[in-house]
C-alpha cells in the first residue's frame, strides 16, 4: 500500500465514491462531498479528473465520511494497491443507485440541506403528495383522479 499505480481509473474512483455518498444520502456531488469529508473541492476535482491520486490520509477521510465504502476498495480504486495484493478478487465497481434520479433530486430538495426555503420545501412536498394521492395502493391511477 502507498505505492502509486499509474493505471488507476479516476472515473471508476469518482463513481464509487459519489455513488456510495448518494446511496448513504451524505453527499450528492463533489461540493457536498467536500463538506462532509473536509477535503477541498478543488482537490477532489483533481482526483476525479485523474490529475492527482488521492493519498492514504484523504482516502481515510472519505472512508470515515461515506458509509458503504471500504478502505481496501478505495486503495485499489485510487491506484494505491492492486486488488489481488490486498485480498480482493476484482477491482470494485460503483454501487447500484438506490433511487431513481428524479427521486434522488426531490429527496435532496426536501432535505434540511436544500437551498429551498422552508415554505418552498413545504409547497413542493404538498404538490408531490397531491400527485401521488391520485394513485391507489397498487400504483394505478384511481378512478376519481
Amino acid at each position: 500500500m502507498g505505492t502509486e499505480h499509474p493505471e488507476w481509473d479516476s472515473v471508476a474512483f469518482r463513481e464509487y465514491v459519489i455513488g456510495h455518498a448518494r446511496n448513504a444520502r451524505v453527499a450528492t456531488d463533489q461540493a457536498s462531498l467536500a463538506k462532509v469529508t473536509g477535503i477541498d473541492s478543488g482537490l477532489l476535482g483533481r482526483y476525479f479528473r485523474g490529475e492527482t491520486q488521492p493519498g492514504d490520509k484523504n482516502l481515510a477521510k472519505i472512508h470515515g465520511a461515506v458509509p458503504g465504502t471500504s478502505m481496501r476498495e478505495l486503495l485499489v480504486l485510487a491506484g494505491r494497491a492492486r486488488a489481488d495484493a490486498i485480498g480482493l478478487r476484482a477491482v470494485p465497481a460503483a454501487p447500484v443507485p438506490t433511487l431513481h434520479p428524479v427521486a434522488e433530486r426531490v429527496d435532496h430538495l426536501l432535505s434540511d440541506s436544500s437551498h429551498l426555503t422552508p415554505p418552498e420545501r413545504t409547497l413542493l412536498a404538498e404538490l408531490i403528495s397531491h400527485v401521488l394521492s391520485r394513485y391507489d395502493q397498487d400504483g394505478r391511477r384511481s378512478a376519481t383522479a
